[in-house]
């Protein structure tokens, strides 16, 4: 079964990514992909798992030659051939929902660790990925981080169905649209659960324009907390108010203001769970959030209030794809979105693989059809192993 779950994963890659190959190229595109699988499975860098690899084989592929073929294709090659990665194991995704299903947006920040501008040095190698960087609120000891904007299934089937990098130079707007966009071409959207990075007015303004469902938790700006205050005093269990953004706070000087009206709804959680209100702080007691779906009942407000928790699926996906990325001290954008995609792309064929197993597709019979991501990687790992140590003796 090891033997299997590697080659499927390989041969996706091979197919997917085309490196550069050239009349005097030596080494193959799938010895470079074992080594970059090796890094990714055992999170460490390109230039250890040569290290390791040189014990048991002769003459392994150079780290330097694995990087130079990854930054020869460019990050635009690299972005779009991952992309289409992403949609063939959709279509091979045996599980995927049927009818409408809800779909999480979020950022997903990579850290970018750099020295401060005095210290800075004039620098021999080519390096273009400081210029990709986006600075946010302090996260593992860096401002800076490489940002990726995803769009996720998060029913009890999850799935990634869209990424794109986020840039300096990039609009944000379009990075929403770019990826909601790509998603619906795969699947049809119940609502959109997005957190409150996403409590703006030009981000709603987009998604209305497209006719997407949304439900966006609420920040407590001073008009919120006033209703919140007033729905205090009627001792409610929920209400919808008619909300228009503050366009002075929610949107740039630079660009014209945009108004927008949407629906902001508050509910008491105390009531929907059936729980005392002494067991809720202030804070998590009353649930805010925006919306353009219909609020006409109790039930609906509740409803909603209880699917936006699936959101949350989106983070433990993060945490998931962690697990499959590889680490580079590489000056190259190219690279480092490399080992980023990568990790993504491990984490749909890990979702592919185990909707396989479920249906006994493969022809394996297990009881428990559930393979973890670390024993995926066990497996995979376990294969390398078996096939340089033993097969080339």
């Amino acid at each position: 079964m090891h033997k299997k779950i590697f080659n499927t994963i390989l041969k996706k890659l091979e197919k997917g990514i085309q490196l550069p190959v050239y009349c005097n190229t030596l080494r193959s595109n799938r010895e470079i992909f074992e080594i970059l699988l090796q890094t990714a499975f055992l999170n460490i860098y390109v230039e250890t798992t040569v290290e390791e690899m040189n014990c048991y084989k002769k003459q392994v592929c150079s780290a330097d030659t694995v990087c130079k073929r990854i930054k020869t294709c460019g990050w635009n090659k690299i972005l779009y051939d991952f992309k289409n990665i992403n949609a063939q194991l959709f279509n091979d995704w045996v599980d995927k929902p049927k009818g409408n299903v809800y779909v999480a947006l979020d950022y997903h920040d990579v850290p970018r660790y750099v020295r401060k501008k005095r210290d800075w040095k004039p620098r021999k190698k080519q390096c273009d990925d400081i210029d990709k960087i986006v600075h946010s609120k302090k996260q593992s000891g860096t401002h800076c981080f490489h940002r990726i904007i995803s769009a996720d299934i998060v029913e009890e089937e999850k799935f990634t169905l869209a990424f794109e990098p986020v840039i300096p130079d990039s609009s944000i707007q379009d990075n929403i649209l770019n990826v909601i966009r790509d998603a619906r071409k795969k699947i049809h959207f119940k609502a959109v659960l997005m957190d409150r990075g996403f409590f703006n007015a030009p981000t709603v303004v987009s998604l209305q324009d497209e006719g997407i469902p949304y439900v966006i938790r609420a920040v407590k700006t001073k008009r919120i907390n006033k209703l919140l205050e007033d729905f205090i005093d009627d001792n409610r269990g929920w209400r919808v108010y008619d909300y228009e953004f503050n366009t002075t706070a929610h949107s740039s000087n630079k660009k014209p203001r945009i108004k927008v009206k949407t629906k902001l709804v508050i509910v008491d959680s105390s009531v929907i769970e059936g729980i005392s209100t002494e067991k809720f702080k202030d804070d998590d007691r009353y649930f805010i959030f925006i919306t353009n779906a219909p609020v006409v009942s109790q039930d609906v407000a509740f409803q909603l209030a209880k699917d936006y928790r699936k959101r949350w699926r989106i983070e433990t996906g993060y945490k998931i794809k962690k697990q499959f990325r590889g680490k580079t001290c590489s000056l190259s954008y190219a690279i480092r979105l490399f080992f980023i995609l990568l990790s993504f792309v491990l984490y749909n064929l890990w979702i592919v693989i185990n909707s396989k197993l479920k249906h006994r597709i493969w022809g394996v019979h297990l009881k428990y059809v559930h393979l973890t991501a670390s024993l995926m990687s066990f497996f995979c790992l376990l294969h390398a192993f078996f096939k340089r140590v033993f097969v080339q003796r």
